[in-house]
């Protein structure tokens, strides 16, 4: 069992890429940022080139507002090969980094919205282009498939004033 979620700052805002009617978020997590993510890295990267799936990679991702609406945590629950949870903490200190989370919830209303991780910035700029260029093999081997169909209903919080606390 879990004992705590870790959390860690987001390197950077996902890269987004629309592939219509898909829009395809592409965030940086470090392999190191939990116990077991790395073994999930690995795993994915085993199964794409293998073209076998052996045990998996499941991870199951959600969003989640903070009642001030100055943050967004991406909550990564790992649950194979190794169990692990994991929050990655979007710190919304512009008008446009929170329009970029509305966007993306308004999005999801006309088409899906998939989320992909990779172990580093610069392996989501080296997917981005890949994908730009059809290259599926290389996109795929990059990173990790996360969610093929991500809610984010609960990011329509941010286009809304935040509640007053008492």
């Amino acid at each position: 069992m879990i004992e705590q979620m870790v959390t860690i700052e987001a390197e950077a805002f996902p890269l987004t890429t629309y592939v219509w009617p898909e829009l395809m978020l592409m965030q940086p997590v470090a392999r190191d940022a939990v116990a077991g993510l790395d073994e999930a890295y690995t795993e994915a990267s085993l199964d794409f080139a293998a073209g076998i799936q052996s045990t998996g990679t499941t991870i199951d991702a959600r969003w989640r507002v903070t009642a001030d609406h100055r943050q967004v945590l991406l909550l990564l629950y790992g649950r194979a090969p190794k169990r692990f949870e994991l929050a990655v903490r979007f710190t919304l200190e512009t008008a446009k980094r929170r329009q970029t989370f509305v966007d993306v919830a308004a999005h999801a209303d006309t088409g899906r919205v998939s989320l992909w991780i990779y172990p580093d910035k610069g392996d989501v700029a080296r997917a981005a282009v890949a994908l730009q260029k059809r290259d599926l093999s290389l996109f795929g081997a990059l990173g990790i498939g996360v969610e093929r169909e991500l809610h984010c209903r609960t990011l329509r919080r941010l286009s809304r004033e935040p509640r007053q606390t008492a």
